[in-house]
């Protein structure tokens, strides 16, 4: 193994010098764009017959793939025109094999797997941002933005046409983009940055009008000029968007209480039968500044979360999908900017903003028992985003949102109680970002701010009463040519609370000042505030085959964000060196390949090293378009601090680890990807997990795709609970008590994607979920920093157990008391359905339709039975909510 570690340094180290040495200087490109004035009126038909597409087009599109470089295999012509009232593009595929152009209908943003036209446009021409408008051969549309000079996001809608036509020579499209979509200040010439990019989905071929080499993710800055527009201005944007919501939920109601034996639910209307209405605006304040205004949204999910047992002390985070928080999402994003292949090993960057905080769930819960009105969702009185460019090197956010107070109703025996179960609150982020030296620097900041008005002693304890983070962020080119950067963040935090409440935070699973072994943090009882700190900075080689990525971080004890924020845990420090090589020339066997090497270690606070793991990274595409990875990799004996949850120090022992994956040709209507990964320890642990993933294109509009996963794991010390134990004892006067933990998971996911036209659209997702773990071998920690322990039932110990419960004598002697444990094993089952059906019967106006479904068992058996648990599944009654939304959009 030291010889590993040898051979790691030296080959990262080779990799630093070897690219040092060699200069590489990027391909420069003049290419420049004319768009012309029409005089006549252009009809979005995809034939192009106007007057304005009669001159000779722009061609010479530049391969990325397959044969970086080379000319395109199939000629392209694209021309631009204009008006007062838009931006006209006009392209013509030419194809020597039309009857062989793939076009297959899919939902709006979806990834179609079909020949397509992408025109790309940085209005602003900051070179960094920029909107794309894509369409494929049978008129299926994408659109979304470009930030960061590299990252490309689909959480854009904008309101555009577009018209494709088939020809004897390939196919034809015209795109109609009005200036309200695009964001530019009034001047009298404008230069707008522009890329097209077409694919030829059976030649798995990618081609521009400039060359994007392989060796980098660059885009907005390489985008051709396009010039020749004058004489418009930037029209008055105004959007507004109401919407009316119903909600119809069939549940299976809890037992009865004995004091409502008899009666009817008095909630079930307004509760499980209800409407709304609300408003969304979309106002141009000036250039390219743009407000954002809700009122009373409707921020219902048309996505379910999937299912998942969670047997960690850390909560799970859900992706956002919500559309008022999805759509330019990508102007908050903090600490990642310059660099376009940053890596992060056994590292979560902390979240200072995760909108899913806003609107979520209520924290409290009710007092009293009986037939309960308890809201899964916190009101959304209403939000407002603020978002634009100044000028092309500053750019500026704010988001604000305000939820209501939200109460809890019980019906005891006829007896009404409410009880407060969410405060009313105030939400709000600010981000803004300068630009200098042409992008070679930036500098940013991040600020949140959460305050509540908590009344009452119960969310007082759970609750804090303020929060405030602020962040900044940048980072620097460091040669001519920008393929070194470093960039980084840094931030702090500080809250505010009860007494109670900072107690429970301070020992908490993402603090555990408890510990007991550490003199660098402790439980402050009388403490009302929190003040913490994080940071990360990497240096990054963004250009080249050579790869190098060196990151460090820390996020200090006392930091916390979960206000407004996500974050997992905190007394980290956290290192990694990452280099490799990697090839784009194809050779006998494969088309690229890739070879890395990884050394990553983690420190607490305390200097104690709490991860040190080497890693071999190996990938490649053969010349058939398939392609493999396989990553091994050895974890070193270390000490964890977050096992005994809030307990002293263990013990980590060596472990061994393996990920394997083998994916097929994507063009192909049957294609797929195989995984399998495992992990072997000295404790006896192990973990093996393998899966499939199948995608069909049955037809030009129906997709469907298959997913059966299964996870086996075998955890030598599963974390159970924890014991006071009055006598002196080498783990500081509490029992940590663990077990073996045997868990299988079976799981799958199952899509259908049914596109009638371009406009409508229907998908159904369903996910069962099958989860088993036996508990055997319940043992308590002998000594701290230790993989020792003290198994009950053997030496003077006894154990027992009766139906559901285990009595435990932890020494036989009478010196300890004895103590219960409930059974742990578990058998969780669920079955989770969810149908959409979305039709955009205007430009921008949307009928949508959902519909879920959710099955849901538990039971102390732990036992995996396939057949009796499916049987079981199906024999629940399920819960069914049919939502109905429509949407109507005014241009005033």
């Amino acid at each position: 193994m030291a010889l590993f570690r040898f051979l790691s340094i030296y080959f990262i180290l080779f990799c630093l010098i070897s690219e040092t040495l060699s200069a590489q200087t990027t391909p420069k490109h003049y290419r420049k764009l004319t768009a012309l004035r029409s005089t006549e009126p252009i009809k979005i038909d995809g034939r192009l017959t106007e007057s304005v597409w009669q001159r000779p087009g722009e061609r010479g599109f530049i391969q990325r793939e397959p044969n970086e470089g080379a000319p395109a295999s199939e000629e392209t012509e694209v021309w631009v025109a204009y008006d007062n009232d838009a931006l006209y593009v006009a392209a013509h595929m030419y194809d020597s094999k039309p009857d062989s152009i793939v076009g297959l209908l899919a939902r709006r943003d979806a990834d179609s797997e079909s020949d397509y036209i992408l025109v790309a446009l940085d209005a602003a021409h900051d070179k960094q941002t920029g909107q794309y408008f894509r369409v494929n051969a049978a008129g299926a549309i994408e659109d979304g933005t470009f930030s960061n000079d590299t990252y490309s996001d689909a959480g854009w809608d904008g309101i555009w046409d577009v018209a494709v036509r088939l020809n004897d020579k390939g196919w034809s499209v015209e795109f109609r983009i009005p200036y309200s979509q695009l964001r530019f200040s009034k001047k009298d010439e404008y230069v707008w940055g522009i890329e097209f990019r077409r694919r030829i989905q059976r030649k798995n071929e990618e081609s521009f009008l400039v060359l994007h080499p392989r060796t980098d993710a660059i885009r907005v800055s390489r985008w051709t000029e396009l010039q020749g527009i004058s004489g418009i201005e930037p029209p008055a944007r105004i959007e507004i968007l109401p919407y009316i919501a119903g909600t119809g939920k069939f549940l299976q109601q809890p037992s009865v209480d004995a004091f409502n034996a008899g009666r009817t639910d008095p909630f079930i209307f307004g509760r499980d039968y209800l409407g709304k209405v609300g408003a969304d605006a979309k106002i141009g304040l000036s250039g390219d500044v743009t407000l954002d205004l809700t009122l009373n949204p409707d921020f219902a999910q048309v996505e379910v979360d999937p299912a998942v047992v969670n047997l960690t002390a850390y909560e799970i985070k859900f992706a956002e999908k919500r559309p008022f928080f999805i759509e330019g999402s990508n102007i908050f994003s903090f600490g990642r900017g310059g660099a376009s292949t940053l890596q992060d090993f056994n590292w979560r960057d902390p979240n200072f903003f995760y909108s899913r905080r806003i609107g979520r769930a209520p924290q409290g819960s009710v007092t009293h028992s009986g037939f309960e009105d308890i809201p899964d969702r916190t009101t959304i009185l209403g939000a407002a985003k603020v978002s634009g460019k100044f000028d092309k090197t500053l750019s500026i956010a704010a988001l604000t949102a305000v939820t209501n107070r939200e109460y809890g109703r019980v019906d005891s025996a006829g007896v009404r109680f409410s009880d407060e179960i969410e405060p009313l609150t105030l939400y709000g982020v600010v981000r803004a970002q300068k630009l200098f030296n042409d992008a070679r620097q930036g500098l940013g900041v991040l600020a949140t701010m959460v305050s509540r008005d908590l009344r009452e002693p119960q969310l007082q304890n759970i609750l804090n009463n303020r929060a405030l983070s602020v962040g900044l962020d940048g980072w620097s080119f460091l040669d001519q040519e920008k393929v070194w950067v470093v960039t980084g963040w840094a931030g702090a935090s500080s809250i505010s609370g009860t007494n109670k409440r900072l107690v429970n935070l301070q020992r908490s699973a993402q603090h555990y000042f408890q510990r007991p072994d550490v003199d660098y943090i402790k439980v402050d009882s009388n403490a009302t505030s929190l003040t913490g700190w994080a940071s990360r900075v990497w240096l990054d080689k963004v250009k080249g085959n050579w790869l190098l990525n060196i990151g460090l971080g820390a996020i200090s004890p006392n930091f916390e964000a979960n206000d407004v924020g996500f974050l997992q845990s905190t007394d980290q420090i956290n290192m990694h060196v990452y280099g490799g090589y990697a090839w784009y020339d194809p050779d006998p066997m494969f088309r690229t390949k890739s070879v890395a090497m990884a050394t990553y270690r983690d420190y607490n606070f305390g200097g104690f090293k709490v991860g040190d793991t080497y890693q071999l990274l190996l990938s490649g595409q053969f010349l058939s378009y398939w392609g493999t990875s396989l990553f091994v990799g050895h974890n070193f004996e270390t000490y964890d601090d977050k096992k005994t949850r809030g307990g002293p120090l263990m013990k980590s022992l060596k472990s061994d680890f393996a990920y394997f994956t083998l994916y097929s040709d994507s063009r192909e209507n049957l294609r797929g990807t195989f995984y399998t990964n495992g992990s072997k320890g000295l404790s006896g642990g192990w973990h093996f997990n393998t899966g499939l993933s199948l995608n069909w294109k049955a037809s030009k509009t129906l997709r469907v795709s298959l997913g059966p996963d299964l996870y086996k794991t075998r955890i030598a010390a599963q974390y159970i609970t924890s014991r006071n134990n009055p006598y002196p004892n080498a783990t500081y006067g509490r029992r940590y008590i663990f077990a073996t933990l045997d868990q299988t998971i079976l799981s799958a996911t199952f899509t259908v994607n049914w596109t009638f036209t371009p406009t409508l659209s229907f998908q159904m997702y369903v996910q069962p979920y099958f989860s088993t773990g036996i508990y055997s071998g319940i043992k308590e920690l002998a000594q701290p920093g230790t993989f020792s322990f003290n198994y009950y039932g053997e030496g003077n110990s006894s154990i027992s157990r009766t139906d559901n419960v285990y009595s435990i004598d932890p020494d036989g002697l009478g010196e300890s008391p004895s103590f219960t444990l409930s059974n742990p094993d578990f058998n969780y089952k669920s079955l989770r359905a969810n149908a959409v059906l979305r039709w955009e019967y205007l430009p921008g106006s949307t009928l949508y339709f959902v519909w879920t479904n959710q099955k849901v068992d538990f039971a102390n058996n732990g036992e995996f039975n396939f057949g009796s648990d499916l049987r079981t599944l199906l024999n629940v009654q399920p819960d069914n909510v049919f939502s109905i939304k429509i949407t109507y959009w005014l241009n005033p």
